[in-house]
């Protein structure tokens, strides 16, 4: 049954906290815990998860704002579930964090917290909501409401996060699948399959790999292939319910093609990134970047960048299959981020662009400034259409442009849908300086002029080149600080690396991490002020012993100086 948890608003007069020295309570109060405890625990809107319990009465829940806050120091700090344990019944911090003043109070088994993970999972599978996030959100929400942070400017960034499986080779994951499916068989089935299965259940996967010789490889890609085929054909009305019959069927189409005669192991560019990469984790994914590869997940994180903000906290964190495009992301956050905030610019990479970042910012008027852009430079002896200043209509078509040379004209439709064309008469392009480097065309007839073709697409890539080139001459950059930002996000988890399987998972400690990386920003925003104040007070009173030494001065120097008529009288002028 589902119980809010109001009893660390109302604290007891006694309490193992209260005994400590008054020193002490106020460094607790004033540290990441108390910050913790004020700006995350406090704001926790448990009712988010009241659907995860029972309607029906019965034994109260542990917490939930506990089990939250919980996950959220577990991702933080990189914790493993018995270091988080062991932290929240030992460690004074943590628990002042989570609202307990009594060291013996609001002890539970660690098997509580699984089954809460377990609870979220089937709901975001089930629904598709990921109640961690929406919590997220919402605190975070009133965090800038409460610090009145402006949120007009915000910039984006993504990260590559590895999930927490083993590096297969092609020939390890199909015996390794199956194996699976052997070890899934009934006792009928495995005797009728014992002999076809024995050289793959002898022995691990890795095991197999090592004792197969490298010019072996392709013959025995073909022979597990056949295997494969076998079992996905002749268990198909058996077991095609069986978690590890469907991971055999995907994996064996992902790498064999089935023609009318024979079996043929597709060619590695023949396979998608989107193939599995390991029976452990079914939704990590496959990318390519920079030349490396990674197997796993992709974080994109949005965060507030307006300069006059005393703190930039993040707003929003995405966790997808790596193969998912950074503009793709973009396009899904882009309407909630609207709702949320009062975004006016949104500052990226190059690599946020694409026909759906267009319709979004289309849909949700946002000035998207990019830092770079993807494909080659353009050719600096040329003109671009960039070059040109285009004027269009409230629905973004083109109507007027004016050329570098100061030639203005009118923009028509062409023949195909957006399509565009704009003609210069012969006389302004006849004695044009830039002739020879326009991309304009010369019409059928010459005495005609010349003409400019573009589509809106087109347009839309010179837009973004001309932002950029203002970008670029600004004084200022937003966007770079942001890398800082999925860098501490990733932090806790060694090379990058997630301690857990799975988006769900995965998500819990990315948006965790985000979570706590608030927290310490307003921690840190918090301990910055304190200086100033006391730097004001040591300025006041050296200040003050400057005027009093000086006044000193003039009282020593009137009662000891020698008489005015006296040669060793000080000058007074």
């Amino acid at each position: 049954m589902y119980q809010e948890n109001n009893a660390h608003k109302q604290q007891s007069m006694f309490s193992d906290f209260g005994n400590l020295p008054e020193k002490l309570k106020k460094k607790i109060e004033a540290s990441w815990a108390g910050v913790f405890y004020r700006e995350y625990f406090c704001r926790i809107d448990e009712s988010i998860f009241a659907v995860l319990y029972s309607e029906e009465a019965s034994r109260p829940n542990v917490p939930v704002n506990v089990l939250l806050g919980l996950e959220t120091l577990k991702a933080g700090f990189g914790w493993s579930d018995e270091e988080m344990h062991e932290a929240f019944s030992f460690n004074v911090q943590v628990r002042y964090a989570l609202g307990y003043r009594h060291l013996g109070e609001g002890h539970f088994e660690l098997r509580t917290m699984y089954n809460f993970r377990a609870r979220l999972r089937e709901h975001m599978e089930r629904t598709g909501e990921d109640l961690v996030e929406k919590a997220f959100e919402q605190i975070t929400d009133e965090q800038v409401s409460a610090l009145e942070l402006k949120t007009g400017k915000l910039r984006m960034d993504s990260t590559q996060v590895a999930s927490n499986i083993r590096q297969m080779s092609r020939l390890q994951l199909l015996v390794e699948v199956v194996r699976r499916m052997a070890r899934n068989l009934n006792e009928i089935d495995r005797a009728r399959y014992a002999d076809l299965l024995a050289p793959y259940v002898k022995g691990t996967s890795g095991q197999y790999v090592y004792q197969t010789k490298p010019d072996e490889k392709e013959t025995r890609l073909m022979c597990v292939g056949r295997v494969m085929q076998r079992l996905v054909t002749e268990l198909a009305e058996a077991y095609k319910e069986d978690e590890a019959y469907q991971t055999l069927a995907r994996v064996f189409d992902e790498h064999f093609s089935v023609t009318e005669t024979d079996l043929r192991a597709k060619e590695g560019q023949e396979i998608s990134a989107q193939s599995v990469q390991s029976p452990d984790d079914l939704d990590a994914t496959y990318r390519k970047k920079r030349g490396e590869g990674y197997r796993g997940y992709v974080a994109n994180v949005t965060e507030t960048c307006d300069p006059d903000n005393p703190v930039q906290l993040i707003v929003d964190v995405q966790v997808e299959p790596n193969a998912t495009d950074d503009g793709q992301m973009m396009a899904e956050a882009l309407p909630e981020l609207k709702e949320r905030t009062d975004v006016e610019e949104m500052y990226t990479d190059g690599g946020y662009n694409g026909e759906a970042v267009d319709a979004a910012l289309e849909a949700h008027p946002v000035k998207h400034i990019q830092t770079a852009m993807r494909g080659g430079a353009p050719d600096p002896d040329r003109l671009h259409l960039a070059d040109f200043t285009v004027t269009t209509d409230a629905d973004g078509a083109p109507i007027r442009i004016v050329c570098p040379n100061d030639v203005e004209t009118e923009v028509r439709p062409g023949r195909s849908p957006e399509r565009y064309i704009a003609r210069f008469q012969y006389k302004s392009c006849d004695s044009c300086p830039f002739a020879d480097q326009c991309p304009t065309q010369l019409r059928k007839r010459k005495r005609r002029g010349r003409a400019l073709y573009f589509s809106r697409q087109n347009l839309k890539v010179a837009e973004r080149r001309q932002s950029l080139a203002q970008h670029r001459a600004a004084a200022k950059h937003l966007r770079p600080a942001v890398e800082a930002t999925v860098r501490s996000i990733k932090h806790p988890f060694r090379q990058g690396k997630l301690p857990v399987r799975g988006k769900p998972r995965v998500g819990m400690l990315i948006v965790g991490s985000a979570a706590m990386c608030n927290v310490r920003r307003l921690w840190r925003c918090e301990v910055e002020k304190k200086p100033a104040t006391i730097a004001q007070m040591q300025e006041g009173v050296a200040l003050f012993s400057a005027s009093f030494s000086r006044f000193a001065r003039r009282i020593c120097d009137f009662i000891f100086a020698p008489p005015r008529h006296c040669c060793f009288a000080p000058n007074r002028s």
